[in-house]
């Protein structure tokens, strides 16, 4: 048992051998491909080929190691040796399978042969093609160079050809250049010329115009007369010839139709006989004829009127003569022109002097005016206070009226206001008449009140015045506060009063109790309150990722860097 647990194949390696066979395994597949690499094609092997090779090393392998130990034990029992003659008979089994796989193996490497070859013939007939290609390129490359040969030639006869076309260029050039220079040069002396007489034509335009500003009106009238002169008569010229062409033209139309009649009239005479009678009817229609052909001429062309109005006056663009002939005219224009500026200065001091004096007057006037203004604005500012007040206090005593009761009351009221008019009418220093009329006395009081105010603004005027105004402003205004606060005071007191007995009144009513259904209101509709949902967009969460981050990110889940905006 132990002999033959040595001899089996099956059996495993220890446990710290498996993984460095499977590493010598694998380094040795890694230097069997590297070998292959450099081997040429007729020594490589396929993969069939390299099965079998490994497979017959291994039976050598076998039969030389049974044949060893046949050696080594020539002296083994019996029952062995019967064991090995079985074996011997199983060899030859195995001999005639090995004679098969050698036949195959032979087949196999007879056929990778045959497909070496056919790759040998095929990569030959490639090597082939590939030379014929190369003989070709080398072919085209040399006829390339030949092309390029004879395009650089002709591109160097081009160039040379080019220099000397630039060379006779570059001194057409500078001949042009020159000329232009020459030209240029003239041109600016020309153009200094024509500047020049510019301004001599400036200046005497100038002159002239000066000139004809100091001509006399009557002379240009004169003149002007005389070109409206001499374009009447140039129009009339031109009216004249055309109305003797029209006529000649008219003349030979109607010199031309007479003879036209005249022909056919001897033709008609010609061809037939005829008598008087008819003759002369048939001269009279050819009168008609030639008298409507004769008017038909005539209206073709324009009569005196029309072509009057058709030809426009053209003025014949002859400039005005000069009044000025002689200097001595020139002098004389100008004594007058000084005579009657001298004249014009002193009017004009004279008006200036009295428009100083009338500014002067209107500015005195306009000051005082202002003062007075002044006086009348306070003054009015104080009377409408005093309307102000007044109508306050009419507004008091229309309340008070409006308060009382029956015709006996408002009586003693207009009494009472009749008595205080005619108290202040006495105390402006006015005497009391029998039947005194209250508008009246309010008209005298007011006139009175006017006097005292204008009195008061002339006292104002002065310090000591204005100090004692004010101070009697002030004793005035406290009395008023004072009696103000009186009146009040007694207005409140009477409306209490009349509150404690109104309410007196109620208290001592009979109570009117409440019968029947008790009304009811109208109910008020019903409430339905609106429920808002708002979306959530995700803006503020977004606003908050920017502060904290610097980013925040899309519904797209895009990071932005900018500000977020809310969709």
């Amino acid at each position: 048992m132990a002999g033959e647990d040595g001899e089996n194949p099956f059996r495993l390696p220890p446990d710290d051998q498996i993984f460095l066979i499977r590493e010598q395994e694998r380094q040795r597949r890694v230097d069997e491909r590297e070998r292959v690499k450099t081997l040429r094609v007729h020594e490589k092997t396929t993969a069939s080929s390299r099965v079998h090779r490994n497979r017959r090393t291994q039976e050598n392998g076998e039969d030389i190691v049974l044949t060893a130990e046949a050696s080594g034990k020539g002296r083994m029992p019996r029952a062995h040796s019967e064991g090995i003659g079985g074996r011997e008979v199983r060899r030859e089994k195995e001999n005639v399978a090995e004679f098969v796989a050698k036949k195959r193996e032979m087949f196999l490497v007879q056929m990778s042969l045959d497909v070496k070859k056919a790759e040998i013939l095929k990569l030959d007939e490639r090597a082939k093609q590939k030379e014929e290609a190369l003989k070709k390129s080398q072919q085209m490359l040399d006829e390339d160079v030949t092309r390029f040969d004879a395009f650089l030639e002709s591109n160097d006869k081009k160039a040379h050809t080019a220099l000397k076309n630039a060379e006779e260029m570059t001194k057409k050039k500078q001949e042009a250049l020159q000329k232009i220079k020459q030209l240029k040069s003239q041109l600016s002396a020309l153009q200094s010329e024509i500047a020049k007489h510019k301004e001599q034509k400036d200046e005497c335009f100038k002159y002239k115009h000066f000139l004809e500003k100091l001509t006399p009106q009557e002379w240009k009238d004169a003149m002007q007369q005389e070109k409206l002169g001499r374009k009447l008569r140039r129009k009339h010229d031109r009216v004249e010839a055309k109305l003797a062409a029209d006529k000649a033209k008219m003349q030979a139309e109607m010199e031309a139709e007479e003879r036209l009649m005249e022909e056919k009239a001897a033709e008609a005479a010609k061809s037939r006989r005829r008598q008087r009678r008819e003759a002369e009817e048939e001269q009279k229609e050819r009168e008609r004829e030639m008298e409507a052909r004769r008017r038909k001429i005539k209206k073709k062309y324009k009569n005196r009127e029309e072509i009057e109005a058709e030809i426009t006056e053209v003025s014949s663009g002859e400039e005005m003569d000069l009044y000025f002939k002689e200097p001595k005219q020139l002098l004389d224009v100008f004594t007058s022109k000084e005579e009657s500026n001298l004249f014009l200065i002193q009017n004009s001091q004279d008006t200036e002097q009295a428009l100083e004096e009338l500014q002067q007057k209107f500015s005195e006037t306009k000051r005082t005016s202002e003062a007075n203004g002044d006086k009348v604005r306070s003054a009015i500012a104080a009377l409408e206070r005093q309307i102000a007040d007044e109508r306050q206090t009419s507004e008091e005593l229309r309340q008070k009226l409006g308060q009382k009761e029956g015709a006996g009351e408002q009586g003693e009221l207009l009494e009472d206001l009749c008595n205080k008019t005619i108290e202040v009418h006495t105390a402006c220093g006015y005497e009391v008449e029998h039947d005194p009329d209250t508008l009246v006395m309010l008209a005298g009081i007011e006139a009175k009140l006017e006097e005292f105010l204008t009195l008061f603004e002339e006292v104002e005027m002065t310090e000591a015045g204005k100090a004692l105004v004010a101070k009697l402003e002030k004793e005035k205004e406290f009395d008023r506060r004072s009696t103000a606060k009186r009146q009040k005071k007694e207005q409140q007191n009477r409306k209490n009063e009349e509150r404690l007995k109104a309410s007196l009144q109620r208290s001592q009513a009979p109570i009117h109790r409440k019968t029947g259904k008790q009304i009811m209101y109208r109910s008020a509709p019903l409430f339905q309150a609106r429920r808002v949902v708002q979306e959530d967009d995700g803006y503020e969460e977004a606003v908050k990722e920017h502060e904290v981050f610097g980013i925040w990110m899309n519904r797209d889940g895009v990071p932005n860097a900018g500000n977020p905006m809310r969709s």
